[in-house]
């Protein structure tokens, strides 16, 4: 892990070199750690000085709107991403960041990347020379916007966020080439498996109670498929909700039709797939007013689980009896179901939210209806 810490870092000075256009020459990657060291400690110089001169900038410039302004927040979150990884006390963001350079660096390899010179070569020619070793650019996400209209149409309290823990799994900001499955470190045996087409929105959680379990180290990814009244107890209460449990809306969750009866226990999946199906994420229909097009929505929340406080079992869903495969290509069916009734052992971390467009179909639920109709729901 701490070799793969030091390539990241590494990595990350030389994006962050390109992006912001410093004068710098970057090492090779061969290069001694003295020299890169030398390297990281003057570009986080002239970042701090790059910064100092836009807040200078700044105090002449009235619209809050202008690229300046945009500029020097993205330059001020870049600044506290490196800082986040050189302290390595953050393991969530850590591996936030983690993820973030190896996305750009895959998506880097798509564009000429001009040749870089040594250190070495600075010593002969003694001059800084700008450098632009990767292409920087920004993707507009029209998924990820049509996703925040959904959450925006919940009107749920903001203070539940952490925004910046969102990441979008569409095929444009997490291409075809990235991985499906990660394996999170040696202390999780439980593999990451990527929710490809979801825009996951990061939640706040309690950081105490993280630091003592370790979460983001020892606790298992799992997903929940659930329907907005139960997300928002859930959230909102910090804990699981069993059937019998009384909603914040003043229903009670029971167990749904076509669900084992007399189960007072909560479900969650390794797998986004299974957990997404509509026994557990009832679909609801939602109309954008941004492209004008109706979509299917689906919400799931992420989950971190403590180890060996769940049962893992088949899945109950009869899928590989009816169509013959399994519902992942990743986890055999026979382990796809994790269940639970100890309440303190999940921690939700995430909303996923997922939309398929509508062609020649007429649902019954709406996006508006959800809060009205929702008075018998699985959790």
């Amino acid at each position: 892990m701490e070799n793969k810490l030091t390539k990241i870092r590494r990595t990350f000075a030389a994006q962050l070199t390109g992006k912001h256009k410093l004068k710098l020459i970057i090492p090779h990657n061969d290069s001694s750690d003295s020299i890169f060291e030398v390297f990281i400690n003057e570009m986080f110089n002239q970042l701090h000085r790059k910064r100092t001169k836009q807040d200078e900038e700044l105090l002449r410039e009235s619209n809050r709107n202008s690229p300046l302004f945009i500029q020097r927040k993205q330059l001020q979150k870049d600044i506290e991403d490196f800082l986040i990884l050189n302290k390595r006390q953050d393991a969530r963001a850590v591996q936030e960041i983690i993820e973030r350079v190896e996305r750009m660096t895959m998506l880097n390899r798509k564009y000429d990347i001009r040749e870089v010179k040594s250190i070495s070569q600075l010593n002969t020619q003694y001059q800084s020379t700008i450098i632009p070793t990767v292409k920087m650019f920004t993707v507009s996400c029209s998924y990820r916007a049509l996703c925040s209209e959904l959450l925006e149409r919940f009107d749920w309290p903001s203070e539940l966020f952490a925004s910046e823990y969102d990441r979008c799994f569409c095929k444009t900001c997490y291409p075809l080439t990235m991985p499906n499955v990660y394996q999170s470190n040696i202390e999780n045996k439980y593999p990451i498996i990527i929710p490809r087409n979801w825009m996951k929105f990061g939640l706040k959680i309690d950081e105490v109670q993280a630091k003592i379990h370790q979460i983001w180290n020892k606790w298992a990814m799992s997903y929940h498929g659930t329907l907005p009244n139960a997300a928002l107890s859930m959230i909102k209460h910090r804990q699981i909700c069993l059937p019998g449990d009384k909603l914040l809306d003043g229903t009670h969750l029971t167990i749904r039709p076509g669900h084992i009866p007399d189960q007072k226990a909560f479900f969650t999946s390794p797998t986004i797939r299974y957990a997404a199906q509509n026994h557990y994420a009832t679909p609801l229909e939602f109309t954008s007013q941004i492209d004008k097009c109706v979509y299917t929505a689906k919400i799931v929340l992420r989950c971190r689980q403590m180890p060996g406080s769940f049962t893992i079992q088949g899945e109950t869903l009869n899928n590989s009896r009816i169509n013959g495969a399994d519902f992942c290509d990743i986890i055999p069916d026979e382990q796809i179901e994790w269940k639970t009734d100890k309440r303190g052992t999940v921690i939700f971390d995430g909303l996923c939210v997922r939309l398929t467009p509508v062609s020649n179909q007429t649902f019954h639920n709406t996006i508006y209806q959800s809060h009205a109709n929702q008075t018998n729901v699985h959790n």
